[in-house]
């Protein structure tokens, strides 16, 4: 600790400051020494500087060309500490060789944290230890210490500076002091570097943050940091960059051309601000702005347009501007895309939803299974799959809901339920969804409706096989005479009689950050003959599964965490598997699926990029040893 120390000055008894109160010890400081190593005699937060000045004297200071010193400044009801701090010294004539001015600033928010208890100087380790030693300095406040308003620090602490010794960190204060404060202009223009940024658009990222989409040229790489400042002060205040994706933007490396020459074209970003004080402001708050900031210490400042996208449509235009690629992935959604994400679909899904329930004929009053149906895209499966199940004497004992999840599709489908039902007769119920909410969603709608002793999640465009009208009866008898069964599925098949789906396992892909994604085995494939009926998985896909209503209800149904429709039912599958129960597929039981037909739409990048969401949520819940791992397809997970 010595060796950074230019000099350690021995004690006096002649301080020049009151020394009969030294305030509180700051809690989890070190227990009081016979003896302080300085004292601050004047604090005060300056928004342009972006941090806390403090100004005061010490016994000895650390020495030119060592390591800078960790700084922690402890108050009454917290501390700020590893945060970006700046320590320079200045000669005190008036303290002859008892000690020396010193000038602290620390980047921190200005947040309210009572009277100031000390100041702790350490040598910087990067390995944090268990018990760290004690500081080499510690500075207590004077009392009563002074607290000042932004301009008279400012004024009083300036010509300690302008004395101190010469180093980088007096010419870093210099410029930190010379800062404006923002004004609610844009200042990027004036500062002595090329630097171009633009934000096209933001999106609130409920309850505190914002997305960022837009571009950045730094063709000198003169920028230290970019930060986003919000109408309450943020804890975390790092660089915008560490939490950015970087995109494709050929416009603007085109634009840019005639003026910048040559530039990368993957100057584009998405990036995340977690903590800004958004949503944003009302009337009279101060809106986000950011902070650009060169290495040589000047600033600059960009107004952020507010946001206009909300909910599905700002989740959708996130995920139409990236495009990473397989290494990117798990970093892009660690660090912007996961959180954000996220937060924007829980906040779409926090407004309560009242389904309007119309009744075709009557359902059984006690039905032994409720098979739940939700409807998205193409309404006209509802037709087919009424035919089909209208053959079978057996389901009468069922009932069946279908569930809107397409507002604007509600006419068509009414239309459709009033000529099904006069055609084939099986009573059915539909539930009218107000809002699009997804695949989940409204499934768990569906389930909170359901009657029966048994639950079946069916897709609408899984039809029947003649083969096996009795299909659902047999999946029913499967659970009742095995206790130790949690979940059936139905074995499915395409349209030409190949294996769909018998049974989910995992493999991990490399071109999707190694995490694991479910993969079908046999698929295409003629199904076997086999003496086995029900076979053992690990996990059945939700388009046609079978489990007991209450087991579906102590589980709360599919995590809503999942956005739009993959991974739901995996998820589901494996918790009823963390219950004790098994998991199997039927082979008697088959079903045809037009697999994915019922959502036909655009082959849009934003849909596999939602994919992604899921996969990132839930590799990280059952598979956490695989997250932000890529490496070469392994062979299959099995039970």
């Amino acid at each position: 600790m010595a060796q950074d120390l230019a000099t350690t000055l021995p004690p006096s008894d002649a301080d020049p400051v009151d020394r009969r109160s030294k305030g509180p010890t700051a809690k989890g400081a070190d227990a009081p020494r016979s003896r302080e190593d300085g004292y601050i005699d004047f604090y005060g937060y300056v928004p342009a500087t972006g941090g806390w000045l403090f100004s005061g004297w010490s016994r000895g200071r650390w020495r030119p060309g060592a390591p800078p010193p960790q700084v922690t400044a402890h108050f009454q009801h917290g501390k700020l500490e590893e945060t970006e701090s700046t320590v320079c010294w200045f000669p005190r004539p008036d303290l002859g060789r008892r000690g020396v001015g010193i000038v602290l600033h620390i980047r921190a928010p200005g947040l309210p944290l009572g009277e100031l208890s000390s100041i702790d100087l350490a040598v910087s380790s990067e390995e944090p230890a268990e018990n760290p030693p004690p500081p080499a300095l510690r500075l207590q406040p004077v009392r009563p210490v002074v607290h000042l308003r932004e301009s008279d620090v400012q004024s009083r602490i300036q010509p300690a500076v302008a004395n101190a010794f010469a180093g980088p960190e007096r010419s870093r204060l210099v410029s930190l002091l010379s800062r404006r404060a923002y004004a609610g202009i844009d200042t990027l223009h004036e500062l002595p570097a090329p630097v171009r940024l633009d934000i096209d658009e933001s999106i609130s990222v409920p309850p505190a943050g914002l997305v960022l989409i837009g571009w950045c040229l730094d063709p000198t790489h003169a920028v230290a940091a970019i930060r986003v400042h919000g109408p309450q002060e943020a804890r975390d205040r790092g660089s915008l960059t560490d939490r950015w994706i970087s995109v494709e933007r050929p416009d603007v490396a085109e634009a840019v051309s005639a003026t910048m020459g040559q530039v990368d074209t993957r100057c584009g970003f998405v990036a995340l601000a977690p903590a800004c004080g958004v949503p944003w402001p009302s009337p009279g708050g101060a809106a986000p702005y950011l902070e650009v900031e060169l290495k040589t210490g000047e600033i600059g400042y960009l107004r952020i347009p507010p946001p206009v996208k909300t909910g599905a449509a700002a989740a959708r235009r996130i995920l139409e501007v990236i495009h990473p690629s397989a290494d990117e992935i798990a970093p892009a959604f660690d660090k912007v895309l996961g959180p954000a994400l996220t937060a924007i679909h829980k906040a779409r899904l926090a407004k309560p939803v009242k389904p309007t329930e119309i009744a075709f004929g009557e359902s059984p009053a006690e039905p032994v299974c409720s098979v739940v149906i939700p409807l998205y895209g193409r309404m006209d499966f509802l037709t087919y799959q009424m035919a089909l199940l209208s053959e079978h004497p057996g389901n009468s004992a069922h009932e069946f809901i279908y569930v809107l999840d397409d507002p604007p599709k509600k006419r068509e489908l009414l239309d459709l339920a009033h000529s099904a039902h006069r055609r084939f007769g099986l009573p059915f119920r539909i539930l009218l969804l107000d809002t699009n909410l997804g695949y989940g969603p409204a499934n768990n709608h569906g389930m909170v409706a359901a009657r029966g002793e048994f639950l079946c999640l069916l897709n609408s465009d899984v039809m029947p096989s003649p083969n096996a009208p009795e299909w659902l009866d047999i999946m029913i008898a499967d659970l009742r005479e095995d206790a130790t069964l949690g979940m059936v599925g139905g074995q499915l098949l395409f349209e030409d009689g190949t294996v769909q789906h018998q049974g989910i396992t995992f493999e991990p892909l490399a071109q999707q950050a190694g995490w694991p994604f479910p993969m079908h085995p046999r698929k295409g494939l003629k199904p076997e003959r086999t003496a086995q009926a029900l076979e053992e998985v690990m996990a059945v896909t939700g388009a046609c599964m079978v489990l007991r209503r209450d087991l579906a209800s102590s589980l709360k149904g599919f995590d809503e965490v999942y956005a739009i429709g993959d991974f739901e039912d995996t998820d589901l599958c494996l918790r009823v598997r963390s219950t004790g129960l098994r998991c199997a597929v039927e082979h008697r039981a088959q079903l045809y699926h037009l697999e994915r037909q019922s959502q036909i739409t655009p082959d849009n990048r934003w849909r596999h990029h939602a994919t992604l969401l899921n996969a990132w949520t839930h590799t990280r819940r059952w598979f956490p040893e695989e997250a932000g791992r890529s490496h070469p397809p392994r062979p299959l997970l099995r039970r």
